[in-house]
C-alpha cells in the first residue's frame, strides 16, 4: 500500500476547552504521512496562545484570518493551503480515534471509484461519555456494512435522511474532487456541507464507511446545536429540499413528496417554537418557506404523524425515522 499525504483541516474559532484534545488526536494517528492545517478564524487571544504551543511541530501549519469569515469560508481558505492527495476535516469539539486516517486511506484505496468517504462516528457528551448516535442510526438503514453508493442511490437519500453525514468531522475526500465540484457555499451557515455533498453525489460515487473513526462531541455550545436554533437553518434547509425535489434522480420517485414533508416538518416545528417565544416575524418567514416548498397542510400533517416518535425520542434519547 502506498502512503499518500493526507491534509487534515482543523477550523478554529475559539472553543479552547476541547481544542488540545482534537490536535492531540491527530498527533496520535497510526498513519503518519499527514499535515495538519489549522485555520484560525480570528479567535480570542487565549485560543491563539494554545495554538502557539503546537506551532513549532514540523507537520503543523497554522494560518490566522485577520477577521472572522465564518466556518465554510474558512474551510475554503484552508483547502487552498492543502498539499495532500487527500483531505479530511476535524472540528475543535471532536477527536479522531487513533486508526482514523489509516482506516480511511485503506478504504479509499480499496474502493478507488469513490471520491468521498462519509465515515461512521461515535457521539460523546461534554465529559466524553458515549451517547446514542443519530448518524449511525440512519446509516443502519442505508448500509449496514461499508458500501459504495452510486448517484441514483445517494441523491434520493439526501432528501430522505438530510445531509447523511450529520457532521463534517472525518469527511475524507480526494483533493481532485474539490477542484471538480468547487468550494463550500460561504454564504450558508448551516447546510453548506449538505449542499456540497449533494454536488458530489450528483457526479461521483460516495463510500459509506461503517467503521467508527472519530468521536463527535454533543453539547449546548456545539455549532450545529446553535445553528439548529437559527433562522438560517430553516431557510437553507428549504432551499436544499427544493433543489433535491427538482433533481432527475428524485422528482419521479413516489416517496419523494413524503420525504420532503418529513424534512420540512422539523422546520415547521421550529417555527411554532419561535412563535411561542414571541419571535413571530421569524416564525412567519419559516412558515412561508415551508408553504412554498411542500405546502403548509401536508407538512403540518407530517408533523402531527411524528408526534408519537418525537415523544418517544425525547423520553428514550432516540431518533425520528423518516417515512419509507
Amino acid at each position: 500500500m502506498t502512503e499518500p499525504l493526507v491534509s487534515i483541516i482543523l477550523p478554529v474559532y475559539n472553543r479552547k476547552k476541547y481544542l488540545a484534545q482534537a490536535i492531540d488526536s491527530v498527533l496520535q494517528q497510526t498513519y503518519q504521512n499527514w499535515e495538519l492545517i489549522i485555520a484560525d478564524d480570528h479567535s480570542s487571544e487565549d485560543t491563539k496562545d494554545l495554538l502557539q504551543k503546537y506551532a513549532a511541530l514540523p507537520k503543523v501549519n497554522i494560518y490566522y484570518n485577520p477577521q472572522n469569515i465564518g466556518l465554510f469560508a474558512n474551510l475554503n481558505q484552508a483547502i487552498k493551503h492543502c498539499n495532500g492527495e487527500y483531505i479530511t476535516i476535524i472540528c475543535t469539539d471532536d477527536f479522531f480515534l487513533p486508526h482514523c486516517l489509516e482506516t480511511n486511506i485503506n478504504a479509499i484505496q480499496q474502493y478507488s471509484e469513490a471520491n468521498l468517504i462519509l465515515s461512521s462516528t461515535y457521539s460523546v457528551n461534554a465529559d466524553g461519555e458515549i451517547l446514542p448516535n443519530a448518524q449511525n442510526f440512519y446509516y443502519d438503514y442505508i448500509a449496514k456494512e461499508t458500501q459504495i453508493l452510486q448517484p441514483e442511490q445517494s441523491v434520493p437519500l439526501l432528501l430522505r435522511f438530510g445531509s447523511i453525514n450529520g457532521n463534517i468531522t472525518a469527511m475524507f475526500f480526494k483533493k481532485s474532487l474539490q477542484k471538480r465540484v468547487g468550494d463550500f457555499r460561504a454564504d450558508w451557515r448551516h447546510a453548506a456541507d449538505w449542499e456540497w455533498i449533494y454536488r458530489v453525489a450528483c457526479c461521483s460515487p460516495i463510500l459509506i464507511s461503517r467503521v467508527n473513526v472519530a468521536a463527535i462531541r454533543v453539547h449546548e455550545e456545539q455549532l450545529s446545536v446553535a445553528n439548529g436554533k437559527n433562522l438560517s437553518t430553516s431557510i437553507e434547509g428549504s432551499e436544499m429540499v427544493k433543489m433535491l425535489l427538482a433533481n432527475p434522480y428524485v422528482r419521479n420517485l413516489k416517496s419523494a413528496p413524503n420525504w420532503a414533508s418529513h424534512i420540512m416538518q422539523f422546520h415547521l416545528w421550529f417555527a411554532f417554537k419561535l412563535a411561542l417565544r414571541g419571535y413571530l416575524s421569524e416564525a412567519l418567514t419559516i412558515v412561508r418557506a415551508v408553504n412554498q416548498v411542500t405546502g403548509f397542510d401536508k407538512t403540518f400533517w407530517a408533523m402531527l404523524k411524528t408526534l408519537p416518535q418525537r415523544w418517544a425520542a425525547r423520553r428514550q434519547k432516540g431518533f425520528i425515522l423518516p417515512p419509507n
